[in-house]
């Protein structure tokens, strides 16, 4: 009875031990990126946040509540951190330029979604199908789609769209919103709120925005704490 004791504790350290090797890797991996892009400094730390903060509250109100009813949701929050780990392959010209791209440029920083993906595949191909691995890739593929099906890499529409890029692409986009831009200033919280609003049912899963919206005031408050802390 001692030694089975003795083993499960061990195979408990293990465990964690290899849960901790794993956010290691993440986070090394998410600062790689964003130490590359001058441009969004802070943002996978406060999409992290803001996914969390999301979740929870459609969870308490059981909207999408039986398709999240397994999620781990430590492995989701940690898995966000690497959405944008495509952008390891696009140009400095490119993904720092001091002002709006242009189309041609914009094609090629598009393409930092499907990266991400294949990045990520090679990722699960060597070390196995594990979960915040299969989290990522959702969150990395599908980000940028589209409610209305106009969207990339793959033109889903609705429901089409996994539930976790539908959920990145209504943070991804208040984020980008309230942060300052080479070519713009940041909006105000409550313009970036009225923004994806009125993109309900364009852009973002109508549901989902309505949640958004109910809980902005959490989603300020965790904004302005970030950035008091020095994440911008």
């Amino acid at each position: 009875m001692k030694q089975l004791i003795e083993r499960t504790e061990q195979l408990s350290e293990r465990t964690k031990q290899l849960d901790q090797l794993q956010n290691c890797i993440v986070y090394t991996m998410a600062d790689l990126v964003e130490n590359r892009d001058k441009n969004t400094g802070g943002h996978i730390d406060r999409t992290s946040a803001y996914m969390k903060i999301l979740i929870d509250a459609m969870l308490e109100r059981g909207v999408y509540a039986d398709e999240m009813a397994d999620w781990d949701l430590e492995s989701v929050t940690s898995s966000t951190r690497l959405h944008d780990l495509g952008k390891i392959v696009i140009p400095d010209a490119i993904l720092n330029k001091p002002g709006p791209l242009t189309k041609e440029e914009f094609q090629t920083m598009k393409t930092h979604s499907a990266e991400s993906e294949r990045i990520i595949n090679k990722a699960i191909q060597h070390t196995g199908d594990a979960e915040f691995l299969r989290n990522a890739k959702q969150i990395a593929a599908y980000h940028h789609e589209r409610w209305d099906g106009t969207g990339y890499n793959y033109g889903l529409k609705g429901t089409e769209i996994p539930l976790l890029g539908r959920l990145m692409a209504v943070i991804d986009v208040y984020d980008s919103l309230v942060s300052d831009r080479p070519y713009r200033k940041a909006f105000a919280h409550e313009d970036a709120v009225r923004i994806i609003m009125e993109d309900a049912g364009g852009r973002f899963d109508p549901s989902i925005a309505e949640v958004f919206d109910e809980i902005q005031d959490k989603i300020a408050a965790a904004t302005v704490d970030m950035y008091l802390h020095g994440d911008n």
